[in-house]
């Protein structure tokens, strides 16, 4: 994933391994999501295979939205050569993420369900990020000049993070440490080149992301 168009491809690849019209998917919506009314009266496995289903369609999304962003840029004048490193760095973010949260689940029914629920909430996240900064670019003529992080919404994260920290166990912790040090790398780099408010509004998507993938009682 050294550049823009493998990691499109690569995802283009995971989407295609779905058949939208087939049987298998006749429970998902792409408009109506798993854990929507449109869900009611699936079984545990039902509702992975609908979750499973939606990440599919979220990748085939953001495939598309990389291919946008990198021609769009380009026709601005905007290198898009270091959304390359970027695109890696999200890719193990997520990856160490939704690893610590279908650990949450581990050996349960549940956690495949968990692990492609994170996969859908982070890859539709990531494409909003990519067109916002299109967006941006377009009605700007370039990168905004990056703004500090708000103090209250880094302290909040520091705070989620330390509370659910606690409650896991020593295993958890370490892989919710390694999906840390992953985002903390996608962060910098994604910062680095978006500018704006890139900082704030990454450390506000990581509380949600955070809060939204534990399973149990609310501890925040």
């Amino acid at each position: 994933m050294r550049f823009f168009g493998t990691l499109a491809t690569l995802l283009l690849s995971f989407a295609a391994s779905t058949v939208l019209s087939s049987g298998s998917s006749s429970n998902f919506s792409a408009s109506a999501p798993c854990d929507s009314n449109s869900s009611a009266g699936m079984n545990q496995m039902q509702l992975s295979e609908c979750w499973g289903t939606s990440a599919k369609h979220a990748a085939a999304e953001l495939a598309t939205a990389l291919a946008q962003v990198t021609s769009g840029l380009s026709k601005l004048g905007i290198d898009p050569k270091p959304l390359g490193g970027i695109s890696a760095a999200w890719s193990a973010t997520r990856d160490k993420t939704c690893t610590f949260e279908y650990g949450l689940a581990a050996g349960g029914s549940i956690a495949p369900m968990l692990y492609s629920e994170c996969l859908d909430r982070m890859t539709r996240a990531c494409t909003a990020r990519l067109r916002a900064l299109l967006e941006s670019a377009r009605a700007k003529g370039a990168i905004s000049a990056a703004q500090p992080v708000s103090s209250k919404v880094d302290a909040e994260l520091n705070r989620v993070y330390g509370l659910l920290a606690k409650r896991v166990t020593s295993a958890q912790r370490d892989a919710l440490a390694a999906s840390e040090v992953a985002w903390i790398s996608y962060r910098d780099k994604a910062c680095a080149f978006e500018g704006g408010t890139c900082l704030t509004d990454l450390e506000q998507e990581r509380i949600a992301e955070l809060e939204a993938g534990y399973m149990g009682e609310r501890f925040w």
